[in-house]
């Protein structure tokens, strides 16, 4: 990740002159096609929106689709910029990673289970259905419904590098690609257990929804965990792209990177990767 710390400090260094005008004073205008990492996108919109007030003949497409997306389309030039939200494989790393922000993957649980955190142990082993009821873990005498993620979403691609087990050992109920879903099916099941992105969770509890985040090893998942580093399941959110940014999508990046994107890290409950 070398190569992307230093692309990313030059282009954080880069003079905010151009967020306001194009290189020579002339005004920026163009298309981007951003696609990827289904926990960036929601952020990476609220950015294009904040961008394109400052360039209105830009026009910028952001799409969903897994953080598997996001590689492909940049590798084949499919799309300009995509959005990974997990490192880059050793196969990958010829595209050009640059992270914006921090985020953690959280064990969602309902409000009302009992259970408070797990173990790497215990979670290793209700993952894989070696506990199946929640009495074995102090909750109540109830089997333990696993709902997983998807191939290619990053939040399984990390929970499996954590417990360095194949993504298909994992015994579930349902596999979902979208993190709406998969918040959704805890809250209507007190029984059920999901993983997804630590902000995610917080966001979905205080806008009423019945679910919480659990300990893990004692540590509580949350932006200050993430931030010290302390949160065993942490990444980084990168947009990556093909060749070196230039144009647009060099100025979308520098921007992405800005003092004013901090705001809207913050508020979708990410880390601003530079502080």
């Amino acid at each position: 990740m070398k190569r992307a710390f230093l692309l990313c400090a030059m282009l954080a260094a880069a003079p905010l002159a151009a967020f306001s005008q194009g290189t020579a004073g002339v005004p920026l205008a163009g298309k981007l096609l951003i696609t990827g990492s289904s926990t960036m996108a929601p952020l990476i919109g609220e950015l294009a929106k904040r961008f394109r007030a400052r360039h209105p003949d830009v026009v910028i497409t952001v799409e969903a689709g897994g953080s598997g997306r996001g590689v492909k389309d940049a590798l084949e030039g499919k799309a300009d910029i995509g959005m990974v939200s997990r490192e880059l494989t050793s196969k990958e790393r010829t595209l050009f990673a640059i992270p914006i922000a921090r985020d953690g993957v959280a064990f969602a649980v309902h409000k009302d289970n009992p259970v408070r955190g797990l173990t790497r142990a215990q979670a290793l082993e209700l993952f894989t259905g070696k506990i199946v009821n929640w009495k074995a873990l102090g909750g109540v005498d109830a089997r333990i419904e696993v709902v997983t993620r998807t191939p290619g979403h990053a939040s399984l691609e990390i929970v499996s590098h954590y417990f360095d087990m194949d993504p298909g050992a994992i015994k579930a109920v349902r596999a979902v690609a979208d993190s709406t879903e998969a918040q959704r099916l805890v809250a209507e099941n007190r029984n059920a257990i999901t993983f997804l992105s630590a902000g995610a969770v917080e966001d979905a509890a205080q806008k009423g929804l019945p679910i919480k985040g659990i300990a893990l090893n004692g540590k509580t998942p949350g932006i200050s965990s993430i931030r010290d580093g302390s949160w065993p399941l942490s990444r980084s959110l990168n947009l990556v792209t093909r060749r070196v940014p230039a144009g647009v999508a060099k100025a979308f990046i520098e921007f992405a990177l800005s003092p004013a994107a901090r705001e809207a890290i913050l508020e979708q409950d990410f880390v601003p990767y530079l502080n």
